[in-house]
């Protein structure tokens, strides 16, 4: 089979990244939830604007992101981002760490 490249404008894959996001905080299935982030992770993998993010950004952006809905996993990053600004651990170990910890903490989310 053919590959073929498929252009779209960052203004779409802006709209499908926060209806896919929308979806995950809405939907009480973990199952579903699992999915739409391996979605997610497809999507920024694929759209240019992450590509040239470093690792430290990538980082920093998933930290904010997680602030209110997963205060653990924040916690998590907030070492992980010190680590790396402050050149105790190599960016190749740190994405391989981040990795680990967005796929331990998924589904956590506190309800107060």
């Amino acid at each position: 089979m053919e590959k073929k490249i498929i252009n779209v404008d960052e203004d779409t894959i802006h709209k499908i990244i926060s209806e896919l996001k929308e979806i995950q905080d809405l939907t009480p299935d973990d199952a579903i939830k699992f999915r739409i982030n391996n979605l997610l992770s497809i999507i920024e993998k694929l759209s240019s604007k992450n590509e040239s993010d470093s690792i430290e950004e990538i980082i920093y952006k998933k930290m904010k992101e997680s602030v209110s809905r997963n205060p653990e996993l924040n916690v998590k990053l907030y070492m992980l981002y010190r680590s790396l600004s402050d050149g105790r651990i190599s960016e190749e170990k740190a994405k391989e760490m981040y990795e680990t910890y967005v796929q331990m903490y998924p589904y956590d989310t506190l309800i107060y």
